[in-house]
């Protein structure tokens, strides 16, 4: 009875809404389709802006998710309207930072990137609360597809889409994001996004398939040689570990009382094989995590990490210095390269984004950015429950911090993840997380015992 406990159908996400079911698949197919175009990037911009479509096309997307939730309470929730309000705060404080902008070109590409991440992720979050999780998975797995066979391709091929030139060792992958960490850590999504979906699965088939898609992830995540990416891998594959536990409390206890010869023949072939990766010199010589700890073991690698922690304070220092109200869009380089105490002698980003947000723009917009994260992990800290009485909350809470995760370390390891639309979709992705939660716990929450039992009165 697997699949009662799990409570696989999507559609308990999504009410009767006006409209009918057509007007819902056709909101989740859009939604599908609007995760996989975020995350192909320039594949898709730059035909569109070549064709002068893409002002055209991201407009009428975020018209189409208005449409799709007006008449309906489907955004009517903190998670979704928290993300909207930060937006046109941002937009009413942009006049602002673009007056005291010190270099006007920079400001106005920067708000103009900004302006496709508060479009895009507003209309992927309203289209994607008409239609239940099933399709921001869906556009998950599509960019899993991606990202993969382009990365395939560029580790056999050596060849390389749009980063020219290659900063990168020859057979190191980056897909559409332009870095390695990116693709490591973006992948981490696609695995959130995997992992949650065969959770509720009840179709053997379909459950195969996606264990099959979740190895394919963790294998680009560490193919990356992203230290934070492996990192967040060990935290969400932890996450869903957790949950299965919670879900399935003994389960571990009872498959080693029941199966002792078996897991222990499979946990000595693991040694093995694990041991071997590392001192075999074959096999040394092509395993990414050996790369990845003999990078780590570099001088330079320290000196890069110090570099990222120094270029954090600097910002920190600009911040206090415009009297906490930021300074300006696009403003950290030119103030750097203008410092001559900066200590900083080549040209660099901030490599955190949200110091860089605090910085450019201020304590009253990062104040609404801050509400909103703290409302979503609020979300996820007051739904817990003990995951074998709610197996579909549980899901979607680990589903939910596991963005979340993906959203800090995007952040804190990009060179500039403030204007990555990506980095807005994950964001976007977990804000739907949250509202679905509040529909899924606000539906089993008990009645008061006046509603429950008849009155005997009159």
């Amino acid at each position: 009875m697997r699949g009662s406990t799990t409570a696989d159908s999507d559609a308990l996400d999504t009410p009767r809404l006006p409209g009918g079911t057509a007007a819902t698949v056709i909101a989740g197919v859009l939604t599908a389709v609007l995760v996989l175009t975020i995350n192909a990037g320039r594949l898709v911009n730059a035909p569109l802006t070549s064709a002068g479509l893409l002002w055209q096309v991201y407009l009428g997307s975020l018209a189409l998710g208005v449409a799709a939730v007006v008449g309906t309470r489907r955004w009517r929730h903190p998670a979704v309207w928290g993300l909207l309000l930060f937006w046109l705060v941002g937009a009413a404080w942009m006049p602002y930072a673009r007056a005291i902008a010190p270099d006007a070109r920079l400001a106005a590409r920067e708000i103009l990137n900004l302006s496709y991440c508060a479009v895009l992720s507003s209309a992927v979050l309203l289209l994607g609360r008409r239609a239940p999780l099933f399709w921001w998975r869906l556009g998950w797995v599509f960019a899993l597809g991606l990202a993969g066979s382009i990365a395939v391709w560029e580790m056999v091929t050596t060849q390389h889409l749009f980063v020219d030139p290659w900063p990168f060792e020859p057979r190191t992958a980056v897909a559409t994001y332009g870095n390695p960490n990116n693709l490591g850590i973006l992948t981490l999504s696609m695995l959130v996004a995997i992992l949650a979906w065969r959770a509720g699965a009840r179709s053997s088939g379909m459950r195969a398939f996606l264990a099959v898609a979740a190895l394919a992830a963790a294998g680009l995540v560490i193919a990356s040689e992203s230290r934070s990416a492996v990192l967040g891998l060990l935290i969400v594959v932890g996450l869903d570990l957790a949950r299965r536990l919670g879900e399935h409390p003994g389960l571990v206890r009872e498959v080693v009382a029941t199966r002792r010869r078996l897991v222990a023949t499979l946990a000595g072939l693991a040694t093995v094989v694990l041991i071997a990766a590392f001192v075999v010199p074959p096999l040394a010589a092509r395993n990414p995590v050996v790369r990845m700890v003999n990078a780590a073991m570099q001088p330079e690698t320290a000196a890069s990490d110090l570099f990222r922690v120094k270029v954090s304070l600097l910002g920190l220092r600009y911040w206090r210095e415009s009297g906490y109200l930021g300074t300006g869009a696009g403003s950290f380089e030119p103030l750097m390269w203008n410092d001559p105490n900066s200590g900083i002698a080549i040209e660099a980003n901030l490599h955190n984004a949200f110091v860089e947000m605090l910085m450019q723009y201020g304590i009253v917009v990062f104040a609404v950015f801050t509400a909103l994260l703290v409302l979503l992990v609020r979300i996820w800290w007051t739904t817990r429950r003990p995951a074998s009485m709610r197996p579909r909350v549980a899901i979607v809470r680990t589903e939910l911090v596991g963005h979340l995760v993906v959203f800090a370390a995007l952040g804190l390891t990009a060179s500039s993840a403030l204007t990555l639309t990506t980095w807005w979709l994950v964001l976007a992705n977990a804000c739907a997380c949250a509202a679905t939660l509040a529909d899924l716990t606000s539906r089993t929450r008990p009645r008061p015992l006046a509603a429950r039992v008849p009155s005997t009165v009159g």
